[in-house]
């Protein structure tokens, strides 16, 4: 029975011959699992009914995906660069528990403190804009105020809270 290979028997058959080109060219072995792993990807997207010699097809992808990654290692400027080494500088970004608490609980003053603005307009002006992220202009009409008035009142507020905020800290 001579039925056609298909992509997968054909990636199959020649995996282990291409890590092999892959490791030499890129002289890294978790390199090429990576390259062979993305022309497993990409050519299982071919129509191989379509491709004269599969096997030189593959090949190429491989050549040609190593000289991608190492033209981006260059240009990036990571080559042979120790990992570790090259983010010691970089911040960590994650916040600490003890900050979420202190800015959870700056919020939550914050937040009380709108409540208990003596003006009722000025609570409702800052939490539309603020938390519900309405315009000025809509705010303007839903209370029945000019627009320099809204303005007005949020910024008056705003003072307050940012008062509020720089005593927490």
């Amino acid at each position: 029975m001579n039925r056609k290979r298909t992509s997968l028997e054909l990636y199959q058959t020649h995996r282990a011959c291409l890590l092999s080109y892959a490791a030499r060219l890129s002289g890294d072995q978790t390199v090429a699992e990576d390259i062979v792993q993305d022309v497993w990807l990409l050519f299982s997207r071919q129509q191989i009914e379509t491709i004269a010699t599969p096997l030189n097809y593959l090949r190429t992808m491989v050549r040609n995906l190593v000289i991608t990654r190492m033209r981006r290692q260059y240009r990036e400027g990571v080559v042979d660069t120790d990992f570790d080494a090259a983010t010691v500088d970089v911040a960590d970004e994650q916040v600490s528990p003890e900050d979420r608490v202190a800015s959870r609980e700056v919020m939550q003053r914050i937040v009380d403190t709108i409540a208990t603005m003596p003006d009722p307009r000025q609570r409702d002006a800052i939490r539309m804009y603020h938390f519900e992220g309405m315009k000025l202009r809509e705010i303007s009409a839903q209370l029945g105020l000019s627009l320099t008035r809204v303005h007005g009142l949020i910024e008056d507020g705003m003072v307050i809270c940012d008062r509020v905020r720089k005593e927490g800290q």
